[in-house]
């Protein structure tokens, strides 16, 4: 059983929240059951582990940053109903740890959608059936959707990523006889990074790789990022096509240790698609999956509003979008390297096709992006079983002001140098044009030549038919009144010329 590693258990918190027992804890942190003295209602308290060695200056700066994901992810949650929400960000007064952040959320009561397959398979029974998975998610779609076009206070618009979707994410709530699709997680990715970066270390229980993801529902860039490019809403797109897959196949589409899962997630040949892996689907729906599940995030779909189109138009389910949320097309793939990066930041930003309003990412300065290790998963639920649980986060960040580093890209021909936008409202923009190389093909150089070559050579053929023709006959070969010898001469002496002026060329 968890055990109550802040010692707070039977105390008042922030004046209102009564701690009552344990729910679960994590590498990073603890969730707690507390009652609201003032609402009378249940809540749970997501509290972290700090390490102890900040000092008072790294304190404020980590609890504002915090406080300022709290904020991002409460206006999230009032327009998206399917993300869980916060009621509050403050510090605990604990006895045995100087410094303790917490959030407190809504309580939920119900499962994840990983509990609900994992139950259905002990029970023996069928997967889900394709028309109940495309309702039961589409709230979920619809609020990634939103998330990834979130309406600004200015009017801009912004893509707030979760880039760590996975069926222990999603919380099936049951509230009122009815049951509703919750987020979890969408709200502290950048917390536990700033903690081990505040100390200059890395956390000894992970490394950074695998702490930044769950390796069994990480996308390509997430892997490698300086062949596939940066995260982006395509990297959501990844991660919840394959939640969908096993909520239709019963288990997990990448199963092993995180080389194997690795090596499977980079296999073009094999994709885990709902027909690959035993179930009958409509090939509307699989080629849908096949490509929601590409490898190269350029051959992905940008925008999960389209890929849940598709599925719902092949079972004729339709979910509503949220606040404006609507599809604006597929987003220009995403850059394949970052080459820089400010130390205070890390860079995250998604180009968009001509015509459409790029959508910056929000992005929180959290000191050297070298480190990506991701808090604790703590599932704010009645039902979870109280125990050690892998480590996992929240992935919404936020960045005020300032602008993003120049974005340079590992294949150029492709993507070309140049600078990303502001973070702000930005006006259209025509897509950068793939910008080709300079370097002359041999081909185009011999093709300078001709020219010259072509008057080279009739007038020494005309000189060989003269010569051979005075041999043959003891006469001069003329054209009329003129030799043709002296046609010849200013011939080969213009294709001279030309050839020497194509040579000065091509070397310039």
């Amino acid at each position: 059983m968890a055990g109550d590693v802040f010692g707070i258990v039977g105390s008042l918190q922030a004046t209102v929240f009564r701690v009552e027992r344990v729910v679960a804890e994590g590498g990073f942190g603890v969730v707690y059951r507390a009652h609201h003295e003032g609402f009378k209602a249940t809540v749970a308290l997501k509290c972290l582990k700090i390490p102890g060695a900040f000092t008072a200056e790294q304190r404020e700066a980590f609890l504002q940053k915090f406080r300022e994901e709290g904020e991002v992810l409460f206006r999230l949650s009032t327009l998206i109903p399917s993300v869980v929400r916060p009621l509050h960000v403050g510090t605990l007064e604990s006895p045995r740890h100087p410094f303790v952040p917490f959030i407190a959320l809504e309580w939920l009561d119900g499962e994840s959608l990983e509990s609900l397959v994992a139950r259905r398979r002990a029970a023996n029974k069928p997967p889900l059936e394709l028309s109940r998975v495309a309702r039961m998610m589409g709230p979920v779609a619809r609020a990634l959707e939103c998330a990834h076009h979130f309406p600004a206070a200015d009017g801009a618009r912004l893509s707030i990523l979760h880039r760590d979707l996975k069926p222990e994410n999603l919380f099936l709530a049951k509230a009122h006889g009815q049951e509703t699709l919750k987020i979890l997680d969408f709200g502290i990715g950048k917390v536990r990074s700033a903690a081990t970066q505040m100390v200059g270390r890395v956390s000894a229980e992970q490394g950074a790789l695998l702490a930044a993801f769950t390796p069994a529902y990480g996308a390509p860039e997430q892997w490698l990022p300086k062949r596939y490019g940066q995260t982006g809403p395509w990297t959501d797109v990844w991660g919840f096509a394959l939640c969908v897959v096993e909520a239709l196949t019963g288990r997990a589409p990448f199963e092993g240790d995180a080389p194997a899962v690795m090596g499977a997630c980079l296999d073009e040949q094999e994709r885990p698609t709902p027909l690959a892996l035993g179930v009958k689907v409509p090939e509307r729906v699989e080629a849908a999956f096949r490509k929601a599940l590409a490898v190269d995030p350029v051959q992905r779909f940008h925008d999960v509003g389209q890929f849940w189109d598709e599925i719902e138009a092949a079972c004729g389910v339709t979910t509503p979008r949220l606040g404006g949320g609507a599809s604006l097309g597929d987003s220009f793939p995403p850059p394949r390297d970052v080459a820089h990066r400010d130390a205070a930041t890390e860079l995250d930003a998604t180009l968009r096709n001509p015509g459409i309003e790029r959508l910056p990412q929000l992005t929180l300065g959290l000191g050297p992006p070298s480190l990506a290790p991701s808090p604790a998963r703590l599932p704010v639920t009645e039902s979870s079983t109280v125990g050690e649980l892998e480590d996992d986060g929240m992935r919404i960040s936020v960045m005020r002001g300032g602008s993003l580093d120049e974005l340079a890209y590992a294949a150029p021909e492709r993507f070309p140098r140049r600078p990303t936008p502001e973070l702000a409202a930005t006006p259209r923009r025509e897509a950068p044009r793939v910008r080709r190389s300079e370097t002359p093909s041999v081909r185009s150089v011999l093709s300078r030549f001709v020219p010259g070559l072509w008057l080279i050579g009739i007038g020494a053929a005309i000189m060989i038919a003269d010569a051979a023709y005075t041999a043959l006959t003891g006469l001069s070969f003329t054209l009329g009144p003129a030799r043709a010898v002296w046609l010849a001469g200013p011939l080969v002496g213009l294709g001279v010329v030309k050839l020497v002026l194509s040579l000065n060329g091509s070397a310039q």
